[in-house]
């Protein structure tokens, strides 16, 4: 059935081309009208459940397509009235809005063919200004790899909860002829020997040689009176296992009186053990530190929007070097989404299951650099006061996403490069050669071949990271989107805010498309977020005068011809002043007060961009 049959619900009328633009939603969406059948049925919807809008229109079977026990939708119950039926239909669902007529709950999902998805599903009823009741509306998010976020972070301190409750002591208790007569269950996990076994035998048969010399000096030192302190063996003294292995061990010796002779008790703690349980421990609060941090900044969606066949062409790129621990060189102006698309690779790598750690290289200052990315030690500067691990070690088996890369000091940049070369690094004030295994992928919206030129950026780090490199064309490019993220801006803060707005008004799709966008997606966004605060009505108004200066989106029609050879006469000016060189403090750009990269997306369009200037 072609989009143009589709019926649709009577009495409700749609906008041009708005059937077109809901089927191309990334959220799936259907409607049902009051006799609960299905009029509507978007591409999203027959992905997410697998069935096709000719299976289910004009029939009820979006009951089954959600649910195998064809239970009512959301839809359902807002149009019979039978919201009190919710918690027994959805007992484990959460209800993050509720109302007569809107109703929003998230909720695990298990579709007919076995598959399990965490939704957001949200029910509007459509009523026409009389208050009869036309149709619902019934839309579904899928927010499965932010709920397994939150699960991953609880599932993170439970772990750390174990970690620190199961740490206990071996406890060793001898007369003065070294004789054991206790022997508890954790110093039989630490020398792998019964306690049956163990028992009669001498204590320092448990240690290395010369930590038998050195038991020796301490039984010496310690007094069975009671108010006598334990004696303290914090290092220098080695176990030995029922193998022959040794290891480090940290130990207290306490002396009581019981009978006629003293009883000591040797209370030993597995050195070794407790340092790897530290480093678990310090690793997962970091972690977990981060995952909060990460979840609250978790944008509502995961995925590039687009129907731009040159954005389409760089998301199949993605596709095929995310599997590999190549790097991966993102560039581009501000705002194109370089942080999207690298969570994008890491999702799909073999790293996915461990950690992406992002670090804005811009916002760090030079004195702190190194400590953020590398760590410190204890006392390597003033205000150090702990030891501290870098965001490399934090990365360790995952991805590390260094956006801004071009702002870092060439001091940095040279440890960058042996991080690089061969996984290696040392902490700042540190002497300790450490290891990470990370898959690096790197973002920047300089032009780092230029910064090479002027000596502000290092070759050798430049054709490291020059491995695979991705230029994210801006949204002036990509005329087709701004669309569809704008419709998908508008649904995301109407919700969000709780706003009527449902559509643009008449010509603002027009102003927003008219624009050259120099602060890219994020600034549309922006716009979008402003339009919906203002906006009291279903119909949101882009306003020039109130979204944004008029000289920004007052409507643009194709520049005159004299205009054209206006701004190309002033590009060729400034070109030759500057000796054709494109960007740096003297160079064209400067110049003209344009980026370099939108100067030489100009310099393509009047065909200037010659041989001599790309080596420029």
């Amino acid at each position: 059935m072609n989009r143009s049959d589709r019926p649709h619900p009577a009495g409700i009328s749609f906008l041009p081309r708005a059937d077109l633009l809901l089927d191309q939603l990334p959220e799936a969406l259907f409607i049902v009208d009051p006799r609960h059948r299905v009029v509507f049925w978007n591409r999203a919807c027959a992905q997410l459940t697998g069935l096709a809008s000719e299976a289910v229109l004009k029939t009820d079977r979006h009951r089954e397509a959600f649910s195998p026990e064809r239970l009512p939708t959301l839809a359902d119950l807002l149009l019979d009235g039978e919201l009190d039926r919710l918690p027994a239909l959805y007992p484990a669902a959460i209800p993050t809005r509720f109302s007569s007529d809107n109703i929003r709950l998230d909720h695990w999902c298990t579709f007919p063919t076995g598959e399990r998805r965490f939704l957001a599903t949200q029910a509007t009823l459509l009523s026409d200004p009389s208050g009869k009741i036309l149709a619902a509306v019934q839309t579904h998010r899928d927010r499965t790899a932010p709920r397994i976020s939150e699960e991953q972070l609880a599932e993170s301190e439970a772990r750390l909860a174990a970690i620190l409750g199961s740490s206990m002591d071996a406890l060793l208790s001898f007369r003065k002829d070294l004789r054991l007569e206790l022997f508890n269950g954790a110093a039989e996990r630490l020398f792998g020997v019964p306690r049956a076994a163990a028992l009669g035998r001498r204590a320092d048969s448990f240690l290395s040689s010369r930590s038998r010399r050195l038991l020796g000096r301490f039984l010496s030192l310690c007094r069975p009176e009671s108010d006598a302190e334990p004696v303290w063996i914090p290092e220098g003294l080695n176990g030995l296992r029922e193998s022959g292995e040794e290891f480090p061990i940290e130990a207290a010796l306490t002396a009581s009186r019981v009978g006629e002779h003293p009883l000591f008790t040797l209370s030993i703690r597995d050195a070794g053990a407790l340092r790897r349980a530290q480093r678990a421990i310090l690793r997962l609060r970091l972690e977990k530190d981060y995952l909060e941090e990460r979840l609250s900044q978790e944008q509502d969606f995961g995925e590039f929007l687009t129907a731009s066949p040159n954005l389409r062409t760089i998301l199949r790129e993605v596709e095929q070097v995310a599997p590999t621990d190549a790097t991966v060189l993102l560039q581009g102006e501000t705002g194109t989404g370089k942080e999207l698309l690298a969570r994008a690779i890491h999702q799909k790598s073999r790293r996915s299951g461990s950690i992406l750690v992002s670090v804005n290289c811009a916002a760090l200052p030079k004195e702190l650099v190194e400590s953020e990315l590398f760590g410190h030690e204890k006392g390597a500067f003033t205000g150090a006061v702990h030891e501290r691990k870098g965001r490399f070690e934090l990365a360790d088996q995952g991805t590390l996403f260094l956006d801004e890369i071009g702002e870092l000091p060439l001091a940095t940049q040279a440890k960058l490069l042996r991080v690089l070369q061969g996984g290696e690094f040392v902490r700042v004030g540190g002497s300790r050669t450490l290891r990470a295994d990370v898959r690096l992928i790197a973002a920047t919206n300089r032009c780092l071949e230029e910064d090479v030129r002027d000596g502000r950026f290092r070759s050798d780090l430049f054709y490291r990271i020059h491995v695979f490199p991705i230029q994210i064309p801006p949204l002036r490019e990509r005329p087709r989107d701004i669309p569809l993220l704008a419709n998908f801006f508008l649904r995301r803060f109407a919700s969000k805010l709780g706003k009527p707005a449902v559509a643009f008004s008449p010509g603002s799709m027009e102003r927003l498309r008219s624009y050259s966008w120099p602060g890219n997606v994020r600034e549309l966004q922006n716009v979008i977020e402003r339009a919906v605060i203002l906006s009291r009505a279903p119909l949101v108004e882009i306003d020039p005068l109130g979204a944004a200066p008029p000289s920004i989106l007052s409507p643009l029609g194709p520049l005159p011809i004299r205009l054209r050879e206006v701004e190309q006469r002033q590009i060729l000016e400034a070109l030759e002043q500057s000796r054709w060189r494109i960007s740096g403090p003297q160079g064209a750009a400067a110049r003209l007060g344009l980026h370099p990269n939108t100067l030489r997306f100009r310099m393509k369009k009047f065909g200037l961009l010659s041989s001599q200037s790309r080596s420029k």
